[in-house]
């Protein structure tokens, strides 16, 4: 499994034109796509149905995570929050190759989330870093898969994998239980003042798993997203609709998100409007 990591705290604001996301609006790009809302909460939830992949790279690793968290964002007092406190569900292309081109970017990221605390800007640095690498040696990747030299090495294989992450801390697979494109899902954080309670349920495979974290540090941000492997190519994939979407008991048409956006190398991936609570994406 890939690890879930949280959006860099440097990011870049744009005017989004893309027919998937609203005309001029302020895209802040990232490895996430969706809406970050700022201020002091206690819980978050949302559904959503989770998508069938097309793995159309074969020398790159591909990710599409939709999820429910707190913190990882930067907050209003301009730090970015930690913990990040989230769970939901990884679908992953990965073949041989893909992965070995992706693992010195993987280890850099790695570093990057141990820097997480002790020196965040430069832990983006290290972020970036690995982004770069890992976009590079993918594309490189891409080109050798293209031709008949690696065989199976290029074959993607897919993987469905439930989780939960205390970032910078690594993300924790629900290895009893499976997940199948096509489930619907629903997630839920919650800070109660001394412990994080992260829950995933399974509403078609009637299955429930909750994590609990003691940790007095608050929520200081809340978000509902789909994550890439940073900007890495998407694999193809059905627009996700996040349903029941709520912060704190209320739809998240009642607060001001800001907008988050992937430019992965073969696309812009930004949400759709908000529409009470829910909003698609894809």
């Amino acid at each position: 499994m890939a690890a879930a990591l949280a959006v860099s705290a440097v990011t870049v604001a744009v005017t989004a034109a893309d027919a998937g996301a609203q005309s001029n609006v302020r895209l802040y790009l990232g490895n996430w796509a969706g809406y970050v809302v700022k201020g002091d909460f206690r819980e978050v939830s949302a559904t959503w149905t989770q998508p069938e992949i097309d793995c159309r790279n074969p020398g790159t690793l591909q990710r599409v995570v939709p999820w429910v968290g707190l913190n990882g964002a930067t907050g209003l007092d301009g730090h970015v929050a930690l913990p990040l406190m989230q769970t939901g569900v990884e679908s992953l292309c990965a073949s041989d190759a893909a992965f070995y081109a992706a693992l010195p970017g993987l280890q850099l990221e790695d570093a990057a989330a141990s820097l997480s605390y002790a020196d965040p800007h430069l832990s983006g640095l290290v972020m970036r870093a690995g982004d770069q690498v890992s976009n590079a040696l993918s594309g490189v990747m891409d080109g050798v898969c293209a031709l008949p030299l690696l065989g199976g090495l290029c074959t993607p294989e897919r993987d469905v994998d439930a989780w939960w992450e205390g970032y910078p801390a690594p993300p924790v697979s629900y290895d009893d239980v499976t997940t199948q494109p096509g489930d619907v899902m629903h997630s839920t954080v919650g800070w109660d003042g001394h412990n994080y309670t992260m829950t995933l349920e399974n509403r078609t495979k009637n299955w429930v798993r909750s994590t609990v974290q003691p940790s007095d540090t608050p929520a200081r941000t809340a978000e509902i997203v789909v994550e890439g492997h940073l900007d890495a190519a998407l694999p193809g994939f059905a627009p996700i609709t996040f349903a029941d979407v709520e912060i704190d008991g209320k739809p998240l048409s009642a607060y001001d998100a800001q907008t988050y956006g992937i430019a992965a190398t073969n696309r812009l991936l930004a949400p759709g409007p908000v529409d009470g609570s829910r909003f698609a994406i894809g």
